[in-house]
């Protein structure tokens, strides 16, 4: 009964710091990101708007939840060596090994949630950002066309409207100011960001006169300046599989991103404790104790920042990466266990 409690306190409490954070960074990144959008996602709608959020979230989500569990496991091993409860512990009789299994299942839990989230969800949102992002800016151009006025869409388009009745416009005229084409159709409906154009001709110029095209259906997509593209590191796992199979010059690369995802739940396998033994340890200052949990994140970043690269070019295997990992924190406990913690 006393270990069950035991065992609910310390999970409930690290839960519940690990909880704040992620919404703390949520927060931050969310804001961060914003700085760098068009301004024409601030005139979205509330839904979309909060669509976009949750893109931009989970697009990091992965990174929230390692930096969010090694502080928390600190923060919580801390405030039992503050309070002096870790003393009362130790002195009923309770072990460090006992004390650490609520962590473990803690840790065995988000990295089961870290591997969906590096696997799925984080390419997922990246894709949907992107594409989001891009359809939203050619939406908001289009919506803003009024009948019987010349509207400017980005840099090189210009439309007029006789008449528009929602997606529908009657009587349309388009200039293309870099291909000098020019563009009428009797009728358009605007769907996705693309403008179904029907009964209308193209006016393509020559050298010397110039060449007139009929159609009776056409798909005018509009080029706007702002194209928010996702590059192979969002690729679903299933494409970067066949780019690795049919072995081209992306296949390294390829390679490299998938073990990356794959590999993302060894951290969370460690953290946790380590966070835990940090703020248990010697180590009398809060802001040392952080420091050092946040300094082993960075290290982590950074080795798999450039063996990721170095896959990518072909200087080492891919399995080199959850080898090293595995190296990097199982001596980073080896030493925290041996040197800083005394009970």
């Amino acid at each position: 009964m006393t270990f069950k409690l035991l065992y609910r306190y310390i999970s409930a409490g690290i839960l519940k710091i690990f909880l704040g954070l992620i919404v703390l960074f949520s927060v931050i990144i969310v804001s961060s990101q914003f700085m760098h959008l068009p301004s024409v996602v601030y005139f979205m709608d509330f839904f979309k708007f909060l669509k976009l959020i949750f893109f931009i979230d989970f697009s990091f989500f992965k990174y929230q939840l390692l930096f969010a569990f090694i502080l928390a496991a600190t923060l919580f091993g801390y405030s039992l060596k503050e309070k002096r409860e870790i003393y009362a512990i130790y002195a009923s009789g309770i072990s460090t090994k006992t004390l650490l299994k609520p962590v473990f299942f803690i840790s065995i839990f988000l990295s089961i949630i870290a591997l969906i989230i590096s696997l799925f969800i984080s390419p997922y949102a990246n894709r949907e950002r992107a594409n989001f992002i891009t359809v939203s800016v050619k939406e908001y151009f289009m919506e803003s066309i009024q009948p019987k006025n010349f509207s400017k869409i980005g840099k090189d388009i210009v439309i007029y409207a006789k008449s528009k009745k929602d997606n529908l416009i009657e009587n349309l005229f388009i200039h293309m100011h870099k291909k000098d084409w020019t563009i009428t159709a009797e009728k358009a409906k605007f769907i996705g960001s693309n403008l179904i154009l029907e009964n209308g001709f193209i006016q393509i110029p020559q050298k010397n006169n110039f060449d007139i095209l009929f159609f009776k259906k056409y798909i005018f997509s509009i080029d706007i300046n702002y194209i928010k593209k996702y590059s192979l590191e969002d690729y679903e796992n299933k494409k970067l599989i066949e780019i690795i199979r049919k072995k081209g010059k992306k296949s390294l690369k390829a390679q490299a991103i998938l073990t990356d995802r794959v590999s993302f739940f060894i951290p969370f396998l460690f953290i946790g404790v380590i966070g835990f033994l940090i703020g248990i340890s010697n180590i009398s200052s809060k802001e040392y104790v952080l420091s050092f949990s946040l300094l082993i994140s960075i290290v982590y970043l950074l080795i798999n920042f450039l063996i990721v690269k170095l896959i990518s070019g072909g200087s080492l295997p891919f399995y080199i990466l959850p080898v090293v990992e595995l190296l990097y924190f199982l001596t980073i406990y080896i030493l925290i266990k041996k040197k800083l913690v005394s009970f």
